[in-house]
């Protein structure tokens, strides 16, 4: 499975069969999207029917909660401190994917979902959204082998976002800085817990 970042908390994952996409709108005016054909597509943030006429009438799309399964991917949606959260179980990889989460502590009804997946991405920026202590704290909570930052500053936009580098620095080890991410389930057994910070693809 391959993981790319578009900006913001835009995220595609793809094998050689079945691709999923993750809240695919950006805050910069300056992203365009094509009629394309997706198996599943996700929105924690549900109102966003402007981007819906963009998508294949094929694409299972998904913006609340409950239980989801298309082409062997499977999809949890939960309300976890009135965000919509999602974990994601693709090719047996667990994703945790906390979308746009505010200043909120999980507490442990909210980990009985989502604690100890293999892949954590959650917001970093602050704002309105989870600031980098906030989000350190979190990723202690989960302890997942991969975080993945989202909702930091990339380009001009609408929000005003914190560097990631702030995130990388309360996170205290070495961040790899990829393109995108390719991950198979053997790359999982370790106890380290990695960052990887994605370059945006758009």
């Amino acid at each position: 499975m391959t993981i790319s970042w578009f900006g913001f908390n835009y995220f595609k994952f793809q094998n050689t069969s079945h691709s999923l996409i993750l809240n695919p709108y950006s805050l910069d005016e300056k992203t365009t999207f094509s009629k394309v054909k997706k198996d599943l597509v996700l929105f924690s943030d549900p109102n966003r029917p402007e981007i819906k006429k963009y998508l294949d009438n094929q694409t299972l799309v998904i913006d609340s909660q409950g239980e989801y399964e298309k082409n062997d991917i499977f999809v949890y949606g939960k309300n976890i401190r009135k965000h919509l959260c999602y974990l994601i179980n693709f090719e047996g990889i667990k994703i945790a994917f906390l979308g746009e989460f505010g200043h909120h502590e999980l507490e442990n009804s909210d980990l009985e979902l989502i604690e100890g997946v293999d892949v954590l991405i959650l917001p970093v920026g602050g704002g309105d959204l989870t600031s980098a202590k906030e989000a350190i704290r979190i990723v202690n909570q989960i302890e997942p082998r991969i975080v993945i930052p989202s909702c930091h500053a990339d380009n001009p936009s609408k929000m005003k976002l914190d560097d990631v580098s702030i995130f990388i620095k309360e996170f205290g080890g070495k961040a790899e800085e990829l393109d995108k991410i390719k991950i198979n389930k053997k790359d999982l057994q370790t106890e380290d817990v990695k960052l990887i910070i994605l370059k945006s693809q758009k």
